[in-house]
């Protein structure tokens, strides 16, 4: 059967960086929704931060909740399956953000990040 309401989504392919200079720029303005699908990476890999600028050529900051607490994803790492993590709803008045690995245990991790448009 043929499904009759069917959402838009993209997968954008990242590489995981430590500097936000590096990090892969995703268009967040037109986006519902999001997730971060990692591949397997090493047990020591703690979090992900999230950046964010009005615009894709602006100047991002970190990612904070309404609480004052950082909105990083935590990570349960696994070496032998793959992870997937929702996207902070912290984030979603933002333009553009920015996936930023909190330490160099992730950044060898396959990661795609899906946005429901």
């Amino acid at each position: 059967m043929e499904p009759k309401i069917r959402r838009k989504f993209k997968a954008v392919p990242i590489a995981l960086s430590t500097a936000v200079s590096a990090a892969t720029t995703i268009r967040w303005d037109d986006v519902a929704g999001g997730a971060l699908l990692m591949g397997t990476v090493s047990t020591n890999a703690s979090s992900i931060q999230l950046w964010a600028s009005g615009t894709t050529d602006g100047t991002f900051g970190r990612v904070y909740n309404a609480d004052g607490s950082a909105a990083d994803i935590t990570l349960a790492p696994s070496v032998t399956e793959a992870r997937v993590y929702a996207l902070p709803d912290a984030c979603y008045g933002a333009g553009a953000i920015k996936l930023v690995s909190a330490g160099t245990n992730s950044t060898a991790a396959v990661c795609i990040v899906t946005l429901k448009t």
